[in-house]
């Protein structure tokens, strides 16, 4: 007989769950700190406001963003 199956009640240790919760927000903050959120901030964006005539495609949207980052004159030097 499974130990699972039998009934007991298995829980996980408070530690693990404190670890497994830590890497969880360290994870969508490494996310959000490279811009990999960016989509879908823009697509909750655009939910919240109501949806617009064009909703970008996730490349459409990266597309989109390079050319705005770098179509403006660069004041470097």
């Amino acid at each position: 007989m499974n130990v699972l199956s039998s009934g007991a009640d298995f829980r996980l240790p408070a530690r693990f769950i404190r670890v497994q919760r830590f890497i969880r927000r360290a994870w969508r903050g490494l996310r959000e700190w490279c811009g990999d959120t960016a989509y879908e901030r823009y697509l909750d964006s655009k939910g919240r406001r109501g949806a617009g005539p064009i909703t970008l495609t996730r490349e459409e949207y990266y597309v989109e963003q390079l050319n705005r980052r770098y179509s403006r004159p660069s004041r470097c030097c």
